[in-house]
């Protein structure tokens, strides 16, 4: 079973494989099995191939996605991500507020995620 540390160790270590554009990096972050809801109440992103292929829609969709980490609370094997998404497309862009829970395996992968955002509350910036 990992320790929060560990847990934290991942979560961070998402974020950062995330925002350098590393898609085998985030892809080594996640369990072969791995389900992520992204957001909440739409279909899962399943397996390695399923994450790869949401990876790839969303910087299709932006020219940069940065997240902001704000926060990581840890209990036990999960975690909560408090972050700001920056999105960069052209010469504008837009924030969103967004919650990211996690569960770390054994293995120290991440087993299972959900992101909470609402685009509706999503609002502009300059690039």
């Amino acid at each position: 079973m990992p320790t929060p540390d560990q847990v934290r160790t991942v979560a961070e270590a998402y974020v950062a494989a995330s925002n350098a554009n590393d898609k085998d990096a985030v892809l080594a972050q996640f369990a072969p099995d791995t389900v992520w809801f992204d957001p909440v109440g739409q279909a899962p992103h399943v397996g390695l191939e399923g994450v790869s292929a949401f990876y790839d829609q969303t910087r299709a969709l932006a020219d940069r996605v940065e997240m902001k980490l704000r926060d990581v609370i840890v209990c036990g094997t999960e975690a909560a991500m408090i972050l700001e998404i920056h999105v960069t497309m052209g010469d504008s862009g837009m924030i969103m507020d967004c919650i990211e829970t996690l569960e770390v395996d054994d293995d120290g992968k991440i087993a299972a995620m959900k992101a909470y955002w609402d685009m509706s509350r999503a609002r502009a910036r300059d690039a």
